[in-house]
């Protein structure tokens, strides 16, 4: 074990701590982060939309009537298109919005005008997923974009034109392919001159390129990067990428990086992101949702209690012989119940401990693979809408997914992972009660 710490401290820390930093999976997360609300706000309307009670087969009293009522409401294809408009303009447009916040971010990282990079990649973004076309209905031609790319399906495009754009404007202004006005100018229209290069090298680089794969292969880039990515979408949205998610990001934990954010964010947010407005997609159309891996999925059924499944150890620790486990079990309580385990991981400590080892890294990914197949198998609803991470597991479960069953799964594998804590929770606790053995015998000699 010591020489696993030494190569993980020698080899493997450097890379970790550098790929943490990137410059470019830095924006990523923070832009992904930062659209987080719409996605949140975003599907309270298909809450609305698809009660979670299911229809009664006739009126009994006052709850299956508000049930009936309910369902009859939504059944109205009129009302439910009033409903879903508010994520329509949310959730529906996550991938306009990413491309802003993405570019926003990177932006400031370079410390580059941060309104005229969102301002280039949204007009950029738009161009490539949606360019204006013209209908004619009853006679009357109407100028109309559509918004097929402009949600989880062009999410990934959203990632590109972010960054790229930020980096043509980068170059331009680095080589000095600029319009600079003279000192006196107002900064804000100076700033608008500012703007104008990157805005029309980008277009036309973006625009030329859309045009000619539209002419190569008849579809937008959008659709172009999802084909390409397909391959790889399935891959991540399988037990084998739940288990190997899992254990790097706790890897990384273990050696003192936060993995979840490097993993769920960085790495995975946007196949997070995709595959949970896909879901919603779906649903708002009356489909089932086609991925199970998404952001819900890892807050709520994998890292029950934080990173680790830590929860279950908590609730061992207040029944700990050892005072010092007890004490880090009772401050660690209720963070650990909105899924902050800080508290437990640096007061036990768990970070760089030979004896958690093996439940740190592992346990999340044994409750992620059965999670998985639950969800496959149909014992419970795949998640679609957007829940805080800090909610309780078991609440934001059923929110998530609008299922009964999906707070019970996650009880179910709290008590799991309690089990699976056990052997080594009374390994540590013995080893703390000899420590603090020793310590008294001391202080007694002394």
């Amino acid at each position: 074990m010591g020489r696993f710490y030494q190569m993980l401290e020698s080899k493997w820390l450097p890379i970790l701590g550098r790929l943490a930093n990137q410059t470019h999976l830095t924006a990523i997360r923070d832009g992904l982060i930062a659209i987080m609300p719409l996605t949140i706000i975003g599907s309270l309307p298909l809450l609305i939309a698809n009660p979670f009670v299911p229809r009664p087969d006739k009126v009994t009293g006052f709850f299956s009537a508000f049930a009936t009522g309910w369902h009859d409401w939504v059944s109205d294809p009129a009302i439910r298109k009033v409903i879903l408009v508010p994520y329509e303009m949310t959730f529906g447009l996550i991938g306009l919005f990413a491309s802003m916040t993405i570019a926003y971010s990177l932006a400031r990282t370079y410390k580059m005008n941060e309104i005229s990079a969102v301002v280039v990649a949204g007009v950029t973004f738009l161009l490539v997923a949606s360019p204006a076309e013209w209908f004619v209905l009853n006679n009357a031609e109407f100028n109309a974009m559509k918004t097929d790319f402009l949600g989880g399906k062009g999410l990934f495009t959203a990632l590109l034109v972010g960054i790229l754009t930020v980096e043509i404007a980068r170059f331009l202004r680095k080589s000095k392919f600029t319009i600079r006005m003279p000192e006196g100018v107002p900064p804000a229209v100076a700033n608008a001159f500012d703007n104008m290069t990157p805005l029309l090298v980008n277009v036309a680089i973006f625009y030329t390129f859309s045009l000619f794969l539209q002419d190569w292969t008849g579809s937008l880039l959008p659709d172009w990067v999802m084909k390409i990515l397909a391959p790889a979408i399935a891959a991540i949205d399988s037990p084998f990428a739940v288990f190997f998610a899992a254990v790097f990001a706790n890897l990384l934990w273990f050696t003192g990086i936060h993995g979840a954010v490097i993993v769920s964010t960085a790495i995975l947010g946007a196949f997070f992101e995709h595959n949970i407005a896909a879901n919603a997609a779906a649903v708002a159309q009356g489909d089932a949702p086609p991925y199970i891996f998404t952001k819900m999925f890892w807050a709520f059924y994998m890292v029950i209690g934080g990173s680790g499944a830590t929860l279950a150890l908590v609730l061992l620790y207040l029944r700990s012989k050892s005072a010092h486990l007890r004490s880090v079990g009772k401050v660690a309580l209720v963070p650990a119940i909105f899924n902050i385990n800080e508290p437990v991981i640096f007061g036990t400590p768990v970070v760089f401990n030979p004896t958690l080892f093996v439940p740190f890294v592992f346990i999340e990914g044994i409750l992620g693979v059965i999670a998985y197949y639950a969800t496959k198998w149909g014992l419970v609803s795949a998640t679609f809408a957007e829940a805080p991470w800090t909610a309780p597991a078991p609440l934001g479960a059923f929110y998530a997914a609008l299922d009964f069953r999906a707070a019970l799964l996650v009880f179910f594998l709290i008590c799991l992972s309690g089990l699976l804590w056990f052997p080594f929770f009374k390994l540590y606790e013995r080893q703390v009660l000899q420590e603090s053995g020793r310590d008294k015998e001391t202080k007694g000699v002394a």
